[in-house]
């Protein structure tokens, strides 16, 4: 009887002592989890949306543009993967990024922290000369956002001071990888055009008085692609003056499509001129910065969305500026004014300084509505970006409408035959795969 006694005393105290360990691990896991909250995806939204309004200001052309977006949005990602689930790093994905900093597993850090204390950073690195009120906005968000998690979230001060020491870390480490990224005193390489003796489909700029811009920019180290000729684009179409040949009637194509007035309200929406926009590098991550409440995005997806959209559209610059210094071909006004004789013909849109083929907006166009196809399927959404020059909203069934849109955007504007913006859009969609299949976002 004692011994059953006994035993259901010991069972009991089992009982007991599993409990207050379930109890205990428990607790554990509670405090864990209140180390991490549910970031607001705004707030990466809202450094981005400053990238564009501050290359905005400062009037940059696509180049450095899309330059500035690509490392923006990296070093946002970087500062918040590791409060996404299975979230990962893209060291050891991204050409030349071997080392990145880790967070000790046994510390609290608060990466809403990280974040606003990093992108005050790259960005500085990005436009060393920025503007004085895009300084002091830039400042003025980074404050805010710290004000309002400290606020929101009681964030001790040692979990906040722990993440900007990481911030500082992480930072110093994309700004060294960046620097070995060749673009440093690229604008100084002197550039030989080739001779326009025999070549008359030869580009040379003197019908606008313009100079070559950045011939070398194909030689920059891309981020994912492994060559800047990856998916080979094919030749132009054959230089003839005769009106019955390919060629005259796709410059024919530009000149007809400048007298229509809704082509080329078409071909403004998408110009995305320097100091009047984010540039056409940005104008699909004017898009995104929509689509994140449009769509109402977590903070995963938006982190992703971000990354292969900038990365996208930096690597297919890299690889667009290549083909347009292969070939080298002019562009459609001088075409227009010296053979079929219309000397006083302006383009709709204003003339970049580099030659026609192939269309950068083109080829961003293909290499952004992929990616965004892949990334949610088709859907329908609305683009505002431009209200502020008086031009309402557009609203498209879908991304690839948009993309479809914008390189024929090029024809209407008057800057682009249309060879050149078909296969520059083709070869954006080929980017957009090859990026796609290679970068991994979670463990």
């Amino acid at each position: 009887m004692k011994v059953r006694q006994h035993l259901k005393i010991a069972f009991a105290l089992l009982l007991l002592v599993s409990s207050l360990s379930w109890w205990s691990c428990r607790r554990v896991e509670e405090t864990q989890q209140t180390t991490n909250y549910d970031y607001d995806p705004s707030l990466v939204r809202e450094w981005m949306q400053f990238s564009y309004d501050a290359v905005k200001r400062q009037g940059w052309f696509a180049l450095d543009a899309s330059r500035l977006y690509a490392y923006a949005a990296i070093t946002a990602y970087e500062s918040m993967v590791h409060a996404v689930p299975n979230g990962r790093s893209l060291e050891g994905q991204l050409q030349g990024l071997t080392s990145l900093p880790k967070p000790d597993p046994n510390q609290r850090y608060d990466w809403g922290i990280v974040l606003c204390h990093a992108m005050p950073q790259i960005l500085e690195e990005m436009m060393p000369t920025m503007a004085t009120q895009s300084r002091s906005n830039m400042s003025q968000l980074a404050l805010r956002q710290e004000a309002d998690m400290v606020a929101s979230h009681d964030i001790p001060q040692e979990v906040s001071e722990r993440s900007k020491e990481f911030a500082n870390e992480l930072v110093r480490a994309i700004i060294q990888w960046s620097r070995t990224d060749n673009r440093a005193g690229m604008e100084n390489i002197v550039y030989t055009p080739p001779s326009r003796a025999g070549n008359p489909q030869y580009w040379d700029g003197s019908t606008l008085g313009q100079n070559f811009m950045m011939p070398f920019w194909w030689t920059s180290r891309p981020f994912v692609i492994h060559s800047y000729n990856i998916c080979e684009v094919a030749a132009p179409i054959p230089y003839s003056e005769d009106p019955l040949s390919s060629y005259y009637q796709e410059v024919k194509e530009v000149y007809d499509a400048s007298f229509d007035p809704n082509k080329v309200a078409i071909g403004q929406f998408w110009a995305n001129n320097p100091g009047q926009s984010g540039t056409p590098a940005g104008s699909w991550l004017g898009i995104a910065n929509q689509l994140v409440s449009q769509y109402n995005l977590n903070l995963a997806t938006t982190l992703k969305m971000y990354v292969l959209l900038t990365i996208g559209t930096r690597d297919a610059f890299i690889a667009c500026w290549y083909v347009k210094y292969k070939y080298n071909l002019q562009r459609p006004v001088s075409y227009i004014r010296n053979v079929m004789g219309h000397t006083n013909w302006s383009s709709p849109v204003p003339t970049p300084p580099y030659p026609d083929y192939t269309s950068g907006t083109s080829t961003n166009g293909g290499v952004s509505s992929e990616t965004l196809t892949r990334l949610f399927g088709v859907r329908a959404f609305e683009d505002a970006q431009h209200m502020d020059k008086g031009m309402g909203v557009r609203k498209f069934n879908s991304f690839e409408e948009a993309g479809r849109e914008a390189f024929h955007s090029r024809i209407y504007g008057g800057v682009h035959m249309r060879r050149a913006c078909q296969l520059g859009f083709q070869h954006g969609e080929c980017i957009s795969e090859y990026l796609w299949n290679t970068l991994e976002f979670e463990r």
